[in-house]
């Protein structure tokens, strides 16, 4: 369908008929689940994000669908990034993204996690959204995906059995997330980002407010809950998740490196399942080819990384690029959806810079190379 014209409201500009149509499209495109296509998570932190905008796309008079974004400089990215993992046209219409990108005066659209791919994506790659499905119950799934990773699954249990030994009154909880909860688990991920040298993706301000404006929401359907492991009064380890509906997406895991021996990420995660099922259909955990996912989920689902650009790129594009390359513009892209200031911009470029010549032994000059066009030739820190 050709897009003649866009209209840019903010999230919580969207009228009944919007969401109505809203939902219309996601009934129409079963691939569109989770939180990160429900209308209520753009509505929910509308006013946290800066610089975010929905497009109303338009043929004439006719409304085809919703594209959330937002824009830096310009640049344009999903809505929230880089917290948010997936993206998509709410449209059941073939609209080409470019004529989006152009119709918003962008230079491109960054993504990743795209489960829209249109043949103006220059060389996507390739991901996996990985999912468990709890559709018959947890006991089903775990004897299923025991069977299939028993040596696992049997170093779990071995887990469970050390940590309840040494811990007999260590407790689980599955529970609405509080300030204390969101307060201790976002620590935890700074320290983990300090420790790393990846950067801190909390040190903005703005995407904690996110997470604080999302737990405010007290929707039975949506809205952020969290596991949490306590030992007396002491936190030992949270994982922060975000439901829509029948769908659970596990976002922020964190423990206290003391019980790292454990294994309580693991055992976190089946706690979680085992305590959603009956309500929780679907447990998304992401992309990433990390290696705990695979004993854990049961299917995949397919999504792209990349770029669209308003006019033909002449940029090169990630398939044209070694590894490395790849790598380190990934990084600038989250440093690029954080950062709102050219002065936190560089400075996360130069921490990227700084980690990739100690861990690969680059030159200066050429790490550099890639970090510098990325931030400064690509008008990122540009206006609105």
């Amino acid at each position: 369908m050709k897009l003649t014209h866009i209209e840019i409201i903010t999230a919580d500009q969207l009228n009944a008929a919007d969401l109505a149509f809203w939902t219309q499209c996601l009934k129409q495109r079963p691939e569109l689940w989770g939180p990160y296509f429900d209308a209520r998570y753009f509505q929910a932190i509308a006013k946290a994000v800066p610089h975010a905008f929905i497009a109303r796309l338009y043929a004439g008079d006719r409304l085809l669908g919703f594209f959330p974004f937002q824009k830096r400089g310009r640049i344009i990215q999903a809505f929230a990034a880089p917290l948010t993992d997936f993206q998509a046209l709410i449209s059941v219409e073939n609209i080409d993204l470019s004529d989006i990108v152009s119709l918003l005066k962008a230079r491109c659209f960054e993504f990743q996690g795209l489960i829209d791919c249109a043949d103006s994506c220059e060389n996507p790659q390739p991901q996996k959204r990985l999912y468990a499905d709890l559709s018959a119950g947890f006991e089903t799934y775990l004897s299923a995906n025991y069977e299939q990773h028993k040596k696992v699954f049997r170093n779990t249990e071995r887990c469970r059995r050390n940590l309840n030994k040494d811990y007999p009154d260590f407790m689980f909880s599955w529970e609405q997330v509080t300030p204390d909860v969101l307060s201790w688990i976002v620590n935890c991920k700074r320290n983990q980002y300090r420790q790393s040298g990846l950067h801190d993706v909390f040190a903005c301000g703005w995407t904690a407010d996110m997470l604080r404006a999302l737990a405010k929401q007290n929707s039975d359907d949506f809205g952020l809950m969290a596991g949490v492991y306590r030992h007396g009064e002491r936190i030992i380890a949270v994982e922060v998740a975000l439901k829509s509906g029948s769908n659970l997406h596990l976002w922020f895991p964190g423990y206290d490196p003391a019980f790292a021996r454990y294994g309580v990420g693991i055992l976190m995660t089946l706690d979680i399942m085992k305590a959603v099922s009956g309500h929780v259909r679907r447990v998304d955990f992401g992309c990433g080819d990390e290696a705990y996912k695979s004993p854990l989920t049961t299917h995949s689902e397919p999504c792209w990384e990349g770029q669209v650009s308003g006019a033909r790129s002449r940029h090169q594009s990630l398939n044209r690029m070694n590894g490395l390359r790849a790598q380190l513009i990934r990084r600038l892209r989250i440093v690029r959806a954080c950062e709102l200031k050219l002065s936190g911009q560089l400075h996360g470029g130069w921490q990227i810079v700084r980690r990739a010549i100690k861990r690969s032994r680059l030159s200066v000059s050429m790490t550099v190379s890639v970090v510098l066009p990325e931030l400064l030739l690509r008008g990122t820190y540009a206006g609105f």
